[in-house]
């Protein structure tokens, strides 16, 4: 039998004009690492950016005056964003209360998932057995139970973990054929307290009270209207290693180690002192970036533990041996401090709230910015959109967002919108932003 001949006919003008036009909104870019790529993105028209913003955050107003957006544009499975944001309003005896959390997930899904289940509840309740006391309690009051909440739901954490083998507290080892993890009576309890998250979180009531708690990297931005004008500072300091503070409170904690920190990083590991991984698109390098944190529960106890439980869970950012080496250096924990910083504030003009994860960063948008002009920036973004919603339905937290992907910039919001990367190539971004106009 002969060979088969198709025919296929020759594109007209038209057909030809389709097809450049088919791939003409496409580029090609390196994001800024030169040398690696190009990946393919598409350029989007500027009439769908903002839809498709919406669409990929979950961009939502709610009706108590909190803006939420949260996004992680890249498409695997394997990134998908470790964030989690909560916002509620609570009918107290004492009045009504706004609650507003973001987490910041490091490691894995599990920590954070049930951070954020546990926390608001943890919170609503204690502050509720306060109100049920007296319908004025003072601001004191409210930030010790903030903290305490925050350690004691950390610690419950630690305890249960510990509980799984009380006998362990010796430091000794026990050796047996059954010490492997998927002969632990609770595995979901063993990924719980091996990852970790960073928090920041506010409270208000009706009196004008405001309260804030961060743990490692998330940020509280307070902007405030004064004569027609907004001005900003930022509430919170971050915990890592390049804060002075957090590097001597390490230090003294664990005087005489010449590991505790190495390489800029607590044990030569953890580079944030209260937790994120960072994904460097095409180079093998991952860090975590805080050393305050809720969970990474292997670094808060004694060695032989940490390493009997931890070190043979598979995970893709540590090899068994790794563990090992790292849980060696572990000589008087905890080295991840649970304790968060509260503030409490009374702001006596009209003011938005800004809580981010620390992906607010993330992009090149900011290149060339210091933190102060990154602030002012941020502020006059989020005071025009607010000024703006006597007259429109805008959601602040989508105008702050579309800023941070490039704002006017469309070919940039198009790249770090579709850029064609396995691998993620921004942190996620997780913004709140609460409106208090008074009067």
């Amino acid at each position: 039998m002969g060979p088969v001949v198709l025919s296929l006919p020759i594109s007209t003008s038209s057909e030809h004009l389709e097809a450049l036009a088919s791939v003409s909104n496409f580029g090609r870019t390196d994001m800024g690492y030169p040398g690696q790529g190009p990946w393919t993105y598409c350029i989007l028209p500027e009439t769908s950016l903002d839809e498709k913003i919406i669409d990929m955050s979950g961009a939502k107003s709610y009706s108590f005056g909190v803006d939420a957006a949260s996004l992680q544009p890249c498409l695997s499975y394997a990134f998908r964003s470790q964030d989690r944001y909560f916002t509620e309003e609570w009918d107290l005896p004492s009045g009504r209360w706004i609650f507003n959390l973001v987490l910041d997930g490091h490691l894995n899904h599990d920590t954070v998932d049930y951070i954020v289940q546990k926390l608001p509840k943890v919170i609503e309740d204690a502050l509720r057995a306060l109100t049920l006391k007296k319908l004025y309690i003072e601001p004191g009051y409210i930030s010790e139970m903030l903290r305490s909440s925050i350690q004691q739901l950390d610690d419950n954490l630690t305890s249960q973990v510990l509980n799984l083998s009380p006998e362990n507290m010796s430091g000794k080892v026990r050796t047996s054929a059954d010490d492997t993890p998927s002969k632990f009576p609770d595995a979901e309890l063993i990924a719980q307290s091996l990852g970790g998250a960073t928090l920041v979180l506010s409270l208000t009531d009706l009196r004008g009270n405001l309260w804030i708690a961060n743990l490692g990297d998330c940020r509280a931005v307070l902007g405030q209207r004064q004569s027609r004008r907004w001005s900003g500072s930022q509430i919170t300091s971050v915990h890592d290693l390049n804060n002075p503070e957090e590097l001597l409170r390490v230090t003294q904690e664990h005087p005489g180690e010449a590991n505790v920190v190495k390489d800029n990083r607590v044990i030569g590991f953890l580079e944030p002192t209260r937790g994120v991984f960072i994904f460097y698109p095409g180079i093998n390098i991952t860090l975590i970036l805080t050393i305050q944190a809720l969970g990474d529960t292997w670094l808060k106890i004694p060695a032989s533990y940490a390493s009997r439980m931890y070190k043979n869970v598979k995970q893709p950012w540590i090899s068994p041996k790794q563990f090992e080496d790292y849980a060696l250096r572990i000589l008087t924990p905890p080295y991840v401090s649970n304790i968060p910083d509260v503030h409490h504030l009374t702001p006596q003009t009209p003011y938005f709230l800004l809580l981010g994860s620390d992906g607010l960063m993330s992009t090149a948008r900011y290149n060339g910015m210091n933190a102060t002009q990154v602030l002012e920036h941020w502020v006059d973004i989020l005071g025009s959109a607010i000024d703006s919603k006597t007259e429109t339905n805008v959601n602040a937290a989508l105008c702050l967002l579309r800023d941070i992907l490039g704002g006017d910039d469309v070919d940039m919001v198009s790249r770090n919108l579709t850029v064609e990367m396995d691998e993620r190539w921004v942190d996620d971004i997780t913004l709140l932003i609460q409106t208090v106009r008074m009067g």
